[in-house]
């Protein structure tokens, strides 16, 4: 029976309800795989500021954040795959251009900076004005934008990698070596341990290579069928505890 050395769970749609939670089911199995011993990480696109809470309250040893291109030991930072300066000028170079400027945010090793406007309440992110170079690299890029063409395009453009989020009109441009599995990756090699062994969870497109690569991939109930494709199996949705149900076999 595959025993795994390390847990890898998503956050949104996967271990977090509808309405961004987590169940008491999903706690318990988590803390009963914290006390025996596996580690635990979580990778979601999500800033450190917005998962951190979530870190905590399942025992997450690590957490790799902004899709993988920054990962923490706790709150301390290990890792980072970040586009270089000048492909992070020269895509806001194309948002300019393109007149797509409705929304802008840029993870980095520095803060998390937003164009035009920090919402209110969000005391973790900075403002950056849009007509000054950008002082540094880019771990991401999110975007808003009106069509997948104009994504296509500024990918070309500044040889980055994009995709965009399931059912939004939302883009994030990155480099072409960072995702998930790189950072599983650097983590499995860090703990000594194979992909073979790495157990993951996810439900979008954004998880499709770790499923795939890892040494047991699981899709939520709710995933993309594209995702469902990539899986050794499928659980049941984020609203069901499919995450704590598969953990139950391993605890």
């Amino acid at each position: 029976m595959f025993q795994p050395k390390l847990i890898v769970t998503d956050l949104d749609g996967t271990v977090l309800k509808n309405d961004k939670t987590l169940s008491s089911e999903t706690i318990h199995a988590f803390t009963a795989c914290h006390n025996a011993g596996i580690p635990i990480a979580i990778a979601t696109a999500r800033y450190i500021k917005g998962a951190q809470p979530f870190a905590e309250t399942l025992h997450a040893d690590y957490q790799l954040l902004t899709d993988g291109t920054l990962v923490y030991e706790g709150t301390r930072l290990i890792y980072s795959d970040a586009m270089e300066l000048s492909t992070t000028n020269a895509i806001l170079q194309e948002l300019i251009r393109y007149d797509c400027l409705s929304h802008i945010a840029i993870p980095t090793t520095k803060g998390l900076f937003r164009y035009p406007e920090v919402p209110i309440g969000d005391n973790y992110s900075f403002f950056f004005p849009i007509n000054e170079p950008f002082p540094y690299e880019a771990n991401k890029m999110v975007v808003e934008l009106p069509k997948p063409q104009i994504a296509e395009a500024i990918a070309r453009t500044c040889h980055c990698a994009q995709f965009r989020y399931h059912n939004e009109n939302r883009y994030t441009f990155y480099s072409k070596t960072a995702g998930k599995l790189g950072a599983i990756r650097f983590l499995a090699d860090k703990l000594s341990i194979s992909l073979d062994d790495v157990l993951v969870f996810g439900d979008d497109i954004n998880d499709i290579d770790m499923i795939a690569h890892c040494g047991h991939g699981v899709a939520m109930g709710n995933a993309l069928e594209r995702v469902k494709n990539a899986a050794d199996e499928i659980t049941d949705s984020n609203e069901q505890n499919g995450v704590a149900k598969v953990l139950t076999r391993y605890i």
